[in-house]
């Protein structure tokens, strides 16, 4: 059966590891288009990285990004909800942070700009929209942080996670896309509001289409997908899978490399005459 509604994740889903949008994955969301399919693309990419969907241009394309706090349509930029962290929480994970943590630092992402503590970019971007401050002036600085990114070089992944753990509770969501796992990887931690991750926003926004679970294709690869893959009625794991998806949904066939989400969704559409 054709779903009527399509969600995918980004990096390492349907992006080429160039960072661009292949012409067959293109078509692919243009033929699910004309046939009536939503296509909804949820990553942890800010709204500022989101060019290769702009690129598209697609009359609208309904984006969760930042791991599902914040639903916007990258072809108009329309803001539809956001979910924020409170600067209290903030300020309590950077102080315990800086007491577990040594050599760990912090990043907070805003809609159309990220701040980020000394030590944890090697250098200042050549782009605008980035500063570097100490956790209180960046808290300072207002606006809703959508994200807060834990980095480190010194703890393995598993360490990292428990110490955040002590601090998140029941007030914040950790989640990671990070390939190191190690001490000496770079390691990073997204942390977001409490409830916060792809699945509940998407599945908001498919209630508000009269959509439900059982209706909707998911694509991804990482932990990050996970509740997302989880809360679909057809789930697709790219490959290589990840330990953590390893019993979750089915295996596409082609790595993002090869396309694997164009093609699959251009299966689903053989009378099109677009098929891959």
């Amino acid at each position: 059966m054709i779903p009527r509604l399509i969600a995918t994740d980004l990096d390492g889903t349907f992006l080429h590891p160039r960072g661009e949008v292949s012409a067959l994955n293109a078509r692919a969301v243009r033929t699910a288009l004309d046939e009536g399919v939503h296509v909804v693309f949820a990553t942890g990419r800010p709204p500022t990285w989101m060019q290769p969907i702009v690129d598209l241009q697609l009359p609208s394309a309904p984006v969760i990004g930042c791991n599902g706090a914040i639903r916007y349509d990258a072809a108009t930029g329309e803001i539809t909800e956001l979910v924020d962290i409170a600067p209290e929480l903030i300020s309590a994970l950077g102080t315990h942070v800086r007491e577990v943590l040594p050599g760990a630092t912090l990043g907070l992402q805003w809609a159309d700009s990220f701040g980020y503590e000394p030590g944890y970019l090697d250098s200042p971007p050549d782009a605008p929209g980035y500063r570097c401050a100490p956790l209180e002036d960046l808290l300072l600085a207002g606006g809703p942080v959508l994200k807060v990114l834990v980095q480190s070089y010194r703890t393995p992944l598993d360490d990292l996670l428990t110490a955040l753990r002590e601090v998140a509770a029941d007030e914040l969501s950790l989640t990671w896309s990070t390939a190191g796992v190690a001490a000496g990887d770079r390691v990073l931690v997204e942390v977001g509001a409490r409830g916060v991750d792809k699945a509940a926003m998407l599945a908001r926004y498919c209630a508000s289409l009269g959509i439900g679970a059982e209706e909707v294709a998911a694509f991804g690869d990482m932990p990050n997908d996970l509740a997302m893959l989880s809360w679909a009625g057809r789930a697709y794991v790219m490959p290589p899978r990840h330990p953590l998806l390893a019993e979750v949904g089915r295996a596409v066939a082609h790595p993002c490399a090869d396309d694997g989400v164009g093609r699959t969704i251009l299966q689903w559409f053989p009378g099109s005459g677009r098929d891959a």
